[in-house]
């Protein structure tokens, strides 16, 4: 008798073909066929996007299934939520490319502008003084002098306003153009002008503020320095070395940290409609806890764009001397003063452009910085990415617009 547990067994319980086939372990072999084997269903392919079935992390309908993670919105220029040091790097310069209407062409227009009137005045100055001072007799030239020195600080003080005008301007115009961006919007450059120009005083105003302290310190500084200088005594001239390189020590060192501290009050300004006073104060308490990232933010960009800069410009200022070279030929052996005056003009145009234009790319930068920096701050003190979330998830009034608070 034939033992039975070596036979194949039909799926009915008989015995299949007489017990002639072995039992067929898994599937069958490449090229070999088996009557009644059928092979396995190919396995569905994986859902797509908006179709009813559900995958991994997902529910049916296309929402997060519990404990899933899901990443924050980014409608524009950035993530809304805490913002890291690269994040705020990279976004203070991804604005020149997200939205270059609103940013480098103001900004580009306002330099050159600068830039130019600045060379004008003192070139006209600096050519009026040199011409007067040479036609000056002797019982004259006190006054002369006197009268170039009126000038060129009226020169200066004219340079001054139009450089806080435009940097207040600008302020404005960038805050808003990154504002505006974290909603997903590029603004062009007459509407974020005609709301800029609505803060353009409490900006103004403090741009005057900073300026008169700086020059009030420095002013002081320098006339304590000479005081004691002047004694003439080697304990006096020794004083007034260690003084004038502690005191600007002290000075940088102070700059430095109000820079910091007040580096969100044009955005507070703009983006809050508060004054000047109450802007210094909002700045103060929101930058707690971020001095050191943000000065690191400030000293990375002025030395990016600085090296940039020196690379670029430095071609130009070759051209700049050849040109001189041809049109002044004996500028160098000549002693008239008004030969060197228009040289030197002449030579540092080509380099001043360029180099006006790189400047732009760091005001951008620097500016739009300062403002991330206030958004990322309201963001961690006060959840300014949950409003933001609901604006552009369901609409309603601009978050960044003071009437509508």
């Amino acid at each position: 008798m034939a033992d039975q547990g070596d036979e194949w067994a039909s799926p009915s319980g008989g015995q299949g073909d007489g017990g002639q086939r072995p039992r067929q372990e898994g599937p069958p072999r490449y090229g070999e066929r088996i009557p009644g084997w059928t092979p396995p269903a190919p396995a569905a392919p994986p859902p797509s996007a908006g179709s009813g079935q559900h995958g991994y992390g997902q529910q049916p309908g296309g929402y997060p299934a519990p404990g899933a993670y899901v990443p924050p919105p980014k409608p524009g220029l950035i993530p809304l939520h805490p913002l890291s040091f690269g994040q705020l790097l990279g976004a203070a310069f991804a604005v020149l490319r997200y939205n270059p209407r609103a940013t480098i062409v103001p900004t580009l227009i306002v330099n050159v502008v600068q830039v130019g009137l600045t060379l004008a005045l003192f070139g006209l100055v600096g050519v009026s003084a040199v011409d007067r001072l040479q036609h000056a007799s002797g019982p004259d030239q006190g006054a002369v002098a006197a009268g170039v020195i009126a000038e060129g600080a009226l020169g200066g003080l004219v340079v001054a306003a139009i450089s806080i005008f435009g940097t207040a301007l600008l302020q404005g115009m960038l805050t808003l153009a990154v504002a505006r961006g974290t909603l997903g919007k590029r603004p062009g450059a007459g509407e974020v002008l005609r709301r800029a120009l609505r803060s353009i005083w409490p900006l103004i105003g403090f741009g005057v503020l900073v300026s008169g302290v700086e020059i009030v310190v420095i002013v002081v500084l320098a006339l304590l320095v000479t005081g004691i200088a002047l004694t003439g005594t080697t304990v006096g001239v020794v004083l007034a070395v260690l003084l004038g390189v502690f005191g600007g020590l002290a000075f940088a060192i102070a700059a430095g940290f109000l820079l910091v501290k007040l580096a969100t009050v044009p955005s507070a300004i703009v983006l809050e409609g508060l004054g000047v006073f109450a802007a210094i104060g909002r700045s103060w308490v929101l930058m707690r806890g971020a001095f050191w990232r943000t000065l690191g933010i400030f000293l990375l960009v002025i030395v990016m764009v600085g090296i940039a800069s020196q690379i670029v410009s430095a071609p130009f200022s070759l051209i700049g001397g050849a040109v001189g070279g041809l049109l002044f030929p004996n500028a160098a052996g000549s002693t008239d003063p008004t030969v060197a005056v228009q040289t030197a003009l002449i030579t540092s145009i080509p380099a001043t452009i360029v180099s006006s234009l790189v400047q732009s790319i760091g005001v951008v930068a620097q500016v739009s910085a300062f403002a991330l920096t206030y958004l990322d701050r309201r963001i961690r003190r006060e959840g300014l990415d949950l409003e933001l979330q609901r604006v552009v998830e369901q609409g309603g009034p601009d978050p960044f617009e003071p009437a509508a608070k």
